[in-house]
């Protein structure tokens, strides 16, 4: 049940980012207006009334003026986000240089040091003998 509020919810969220509000009450701003005009002069006049742009009604003009703001409110925040607020930050890196690291050097005296198995292994390192397989 959560889910689906959820989802409800975020497609409202999604509807309201993208404009879609603007797009529903346009909507239904023409469907009024075509059922308006269609009363008067007949469907097909009603139509071409609604779509030709000089018969527009309160909310229409509602509708515009709103998408003027919220543009020109658009501009604006462009405006600010385009702001460089790390400028200041840049200046103070630091240049770290490298860090040279010194090991001990190799002796000669490690270079005959050689490490063998002890030939032939102890039973105790090699439980599976040859002798436990005789038995």
């Amino acid at each position: 049940m959560q889910s689906r509020f959820g989802i409800f919810f975020g497609a409202l969220a999604l509807l309201q980012i993208l404009g879609g509000h603007w797009a529903l009450l346009q909507t239904s701003a023409w469907v009024g207006m075509i059922v308006q005009y269609s009363q008067r002069a007949g469907l097909k006049a009603g139509i071409v009334q609604t779509f030709d742009g000089e018969h527009m009604c309160s909310v229409c003009k509602a509708i515009q003026d709103g998408k003027k703001q919220e543009h020109k409110k658009a501009q604006v925040l462009q405006a600010e986000l385009k702001k460089d607020y790390l400028t200041h930050w840049n200046r103070f890196q630091l240049n770290r240089g490298w860090a040279e690291v010194r090991y001990p050097a190799f002796s000669e005296q490690h270079k005959t040091v050689v490490v063998e198995p002890a030939v032939p292994p102890p039973r105790s390192a090699f439980p599976f003998a040859v002798g436990y397989w005789l038995v």
